[in-house]
Parts: structure tokens; sequence; C-alpha cells
């Protein structure tokens, strides 16, 4: 049995991601006609769940885990500024949960990881 896929699987799985990337540029596009901080959270967002969702291995290389935290930590920004462009309470809602959850990954990490246990 063999495990390769049939030219017609690869075709198929081809056209559908890229119908995938055309239905997401046309919801960023059209958000952004809306209002640019809408298009522009939607992007922020999408690359926030990128960051999140895209876990490299322990042993990948060092700058497969920089990329991740890069899009993590610009996805976050991005997303406060459109905030504190649109309302500024929210703005200072996501720099409060930003804090929040920093604060909660430094009290729950585990000392093993740094050689000090």
């Amino acid at each position: 049995m063999t495990t390769q896929r049939t030219s017609w699987a690869l075709a198929r799985e081809a056209a559908g991601l890229c119908l995938t990337a055309v239905g997401a540029l046309g919801v960023l596009v059209a958000l952004g006609a809306l209002h640019w901080a809408a298009g522009l959270s939607a992007a922020m967002a999408s690359l926030l769940t990128v960051g999140i969702l895209t876990r490299p291995k322990p042993d990948a290389p060092r700058w497969a885990h920089a990329v991740r935290a890069a899009a993590c930590i610009t996805g976050y920004s991005g997303l406060t500024g459109c905030a504190f462009a649109l309302i500024i309470p929210l703005g200072w809602l996501g720099v409060s949960l930003g804090i929040l959850l920093t604060g909660l990954w430094l009290a729950t990490r585990d000392d093993e990881h740094e050689g000090t246990a």
C-alpha cells in the first residue's frame, strides 16, 4: 500500500488553500472598507491566532521559536493599538490584560527549566 497522494487529492488541496487565501483576503478588504481599524484588527487577530496555534517542537531551530514569539507580540500589540483607536477604555483593557497574562506567566513558571531547581 502506498502513502503517496493522488494528483487529484493534491489538486483539490491546492485549490482549497488558494480559495482559503482569497476568501481571507476578501474578508480583510471588506472589513477595511467599513473602517480601517476593523480590517487591521482582523489582520492582527489572525496573526495572533497563527502565533498561538503554531507550536514548534522543542528541538526546532531557535529562529522558529523567535518567529512564533514575534507573531504573538505583533498581533497582540496591533490589536491593542486598534482598540485604542476605536475606544480608549478598550485599549486600556488590552494593556491591562497583557500585564495580567505576563504576571500569570511569571508566577507559574517552573524552576526546572532555569537550572535553579
